[in-house]
């Protein structure tokens, strides 16, 4: 049943990353700043909204090919940084993080410094790689 719900899950993924193919948005003529929007908790299919979050965290990427996770909470703000390459694919195109150094930021199965952000259009950004290991994905918006 789990590897069921995960295959739906992915074929969306896929189906909305084939929906837009405008991506001027994300050309990376300037700085870009995305605010995360929901979580996606995985196979149970609940999705939290950033209203219902304890936190908002915001990823900057700048035309220099450097990024600035910040995650804020109401009594404190959390930092990771690094670098970033925009990788075109034959079937997709994606942000390549690697952050300088280890972080509870870093959201991947494999607890390397790198993470992986699927461009849905030309305004969304999604991580699904705790996905793979039954963790949430996070969805982030383009915000000016």
């Amino acid at each position: 049943m789990k590897k069921l719900a995960l295959l739906v899950l992915l074929s969306s993924l896929i189906i909305n990353q084939s929906c837009d193919s405008s991506d001027e948005g994300m050309d990376n003529q300037g700085n870009l700043l995305f605010e995360l929007q929901y979580i996606n908790t995985g196979l149970s299919g609940k999705i939290i909204e950033k209203k219902n979050l304890e936190f908002n965290e915001f990823i900057e990427f700048s035309s220099d090919n450097q990024f600035v996770k910040r995650r804020v909470y109401p009594d404190s703000t959390s930092i990771a940084k690094g670098n970033y390459l925009l990788t075109q694919s034959k079937d997709s195109k994606y942000y390549e993080l690697e952050y300088e150094k280890d972080s509870y930021l870093i959201q991947n199965c494999t607890g390397s410094l790198k993470e992986h952000f699927s461009i849905l259009n030309n305004n969304e950004i999604f991580n699904g790689s705790y996905l793979l290991c039954d963790g949430p994905g996070f969805g982030y918006k383009l915000i000016d």
